[in-house]
């Protein structure tokens, strides 16, 4: 009987204790699920952006259409910012502006003998719809499309008297992709082609100058992603 005794005192002291535990953890506050950060809304491309133009011009002097005569202009480096906005995952709109370039426009063709024609300070902008791609994790590829600005700010003279410049309105395509490091931080590399046309007047040698002049950037962006 003492034997049975004892053995039936440890069993029951042994079921009490784990009771103890179990209500313990029962009674103890558990630690909250984790909550999901909030997907990112805006984001931001800032970095240096290079313009390569396909310029070329139709040219009147004196009403009278120069065959051969065209314009030149060197590509451009400049800063430019990228500011956009989710709509859900996949679409986003943007906008894209820079820092104004300031260009030598020169004669090409039967006119090159003129060398700078003038010179014209403008400011590029554009407005697209873009769609990203998922399922590649850190690296998220998009393409867009939209309406693309040119604000001519300044023109000088060179060759060309009483130089102007219309501003311009325009299309613009887009491809670029975005590489995260983090779930804020990440670079991105970012092209567009944009297609736009101005008209262009002056004066040479007492003679009034118009042209008609294409100008097709396209606009290579790289740097910083940063989303928020």
């Amino acid at each position: 009987m003492g034997m049975s005794n004892n053995l039936l005192g440890m069993v029951a002291g042994a079921v009490l204790a784990s009771a103890q535990v179990h209500a313990a953890d029962f009674l103890r506050p558990t630690d909250s699920p984790a909550i999901p950060p909030a997907p990112s809304r805006f984001f931001v491309h800032f970095g240096p952006a290079g313009l390569v133009l396909k310029e070329s011009a139709k040219i009147n002097v004196g009403g009278v259409r120069q065959p051969g005569a065209s314009i030149t202009i060197d590509p451009q480096l400049t800063a430019a910012v990228e500011l956009g906005y989710y709509l859900n995952q996949n679409f986003s709109v943007s906008f894209t502006g820079g820092f104004p370039p300031t260009v030598d426009v020169l004669g090409r063709g039967v006119i090159a003998g003129l060398g700078k024609l003038g010179q014209a300070t403008y400011g590029p902008a554009t407005l697209t719809a873009q769609y990203h791609f998922t399922g590649f994790g850190n690296i998220q590829p998009y393409i867009g499309a939209g309406p693309t600005f040119m604000y001519v700010f300044n023109t000088k003279d060179a060759a060309l008297g009483n130089l102007k410049m219309d501003n311009a309105v325009g299309f613009a395509l887009q491809a670029g992709v975005n590489v995260m490091m983090t779930q804020n931080w990440g670079v991105f590399f970012d092209v567009k082609k944009a297609y736009l046309r101005s008209t262009a007047t002056g004066v040479l040698g007492g003679a009034p100058v118009k042209g008609k002049v294409v100008l097709d950037p396209l606009v290579l962006h790289t740097g910083v992603t940063y989303k928020f």
